[in-house]
């Protein structure tokens, strides 16, 4: 079966191509923990075609939210679900026109490590 010599440049330039989704691989580290409120440093890989990022908190009381450009934020006073020592937080990435592009659930567990 022979291709048509135009679907040849197609091939080459798709083959070994990948695409990141946004906010993926996040990681989350409990700078500090104290009364029951934590700081949460919180990245994530970088995406060429997102602007920017929302990062809340769910369990937080009051409810947080933090706006940011970069692939990292620093969010204090998250606190856990009730009875429980599991944070939950949120991630959405927004493109250029402000379109969503992703959501994600981040669950951070902020008990001490003893």
């Amino acid at each position: 079966m022979k291709m048509p010599l135009f679907l040849i440049p197609l091939l080459l330039v798709s083959v070994g191509m990948a695409y990141a989704e946004p906010l993926e691989n996040v990681q989350t580290s409990v700078l500090d923990f104290t009364n029951n409120t934590a700081t949460v440093q919180i990245t994530w890989d970088a995406d060429e075609e997102t602007s920017s990022y929302k990062i809340g908190c769910v369990s937080c009381f009051p409810n947080t939210v933090k706006s940011v450009t970069e692939n990292s934020v620093i969010i204090g006073n998250v606190t856990s679900l009730p009875n429980s020592s599991i944070a939950m937080l949120y991630g959405l990435a927004y493109d250029l026109e402000n379109n969503l592009l992703t959501a994600v659930q981040i669950f951070v567990n902020l008990a001490p490590i003893m």
